[in-house]
């Protein structure tokens, strides 16, 4: 069994062709649409997260006291505005490094994102002329690292390991620089073979 680690910076340009390609397909106009959604998420997201996490603790506390055979009326209060009676928290909300908290900031960074690149596409995903193409790739892939490392930064500790495990399958070795010109190869072909969008 053969161990290899994948450089942080590899692994994220990786994934960054695929928004630098959304880029090359919708536009700079899209992608500065988009670029204010991914901003507004990285700056938001743990504050948005704090109340969701506080709603799910009253939500796990209630139903702790409801089936836990202690229901009265004092316990039902503990578990919705805390108290000495309050059952133990699912999340502690003192600790930015919370697993759940974490990870519940995440999803709504996800969301906005997507709902960000959606109306991005609505508003402004049309052909644009070959200059925007080539800013919109840059600034895709720009918007895609905002993205990348922010999710990767919390959940992701780097040198990743890959283990792979021996086989009586003959083994084909794909070193870095031959995955990402398949991958751009890939790119270059899905967009030449996908169908124009809608004009503005």
């Amino acid at each position: 069994m053969t161990e290899i680690s994948i450089p942080e910076l590899i692994f994220v340009g990786i994934l960054m062709l695929f928004f630098a390609a959304w880029g090359w397909r919708h536009g700079l106009d899209a992608v500065l649409i988009a670029g204010v959604f991914v901003l507004f998420g990285r700056f938001s997201a743990d504050i948005l997260a704090k109340p969701v996490a506080s709603s799910v603790n009253i939500f796990v506390g209630v139903f702790k006291v409801m089936t836990g055979g202690q229901f009265s009326r004092d316990a039902l209060m503990a578990a919705i505005f805390g108290g000495d009676k309050a059952p133990t928290p699912l999340i502690n909300m003192a600790d930015p490094n919370d697993v759940v908290l974490k990870w519940i900031g995440t999803i709504i960074f996800v969301m906005i994102v997507y709902l960000g690149f959606k109306f991005a596409f609505k508003r402004a995903g049309g052909r644009d002329p070959l200059l925007e193409r080539v800013f919109g790739f840059v600034g895709g892939g720009i918007a895609g690292y905002m993205c990348i490392t922010f999710v990767l930064d919390r959940h992701v500790i780097f040198p990743l390991p890959v283990v792979i495990e021996p086989s009586d399958v003959p083994q084909i070795h794909v070193d870095a620089p031959l995955l990402v010109l398949v991958i751009l190869v890939l790119i270059v072909f899905g967009v030449g073979r996908a169908k124009p969008a809608k004009k503005k």
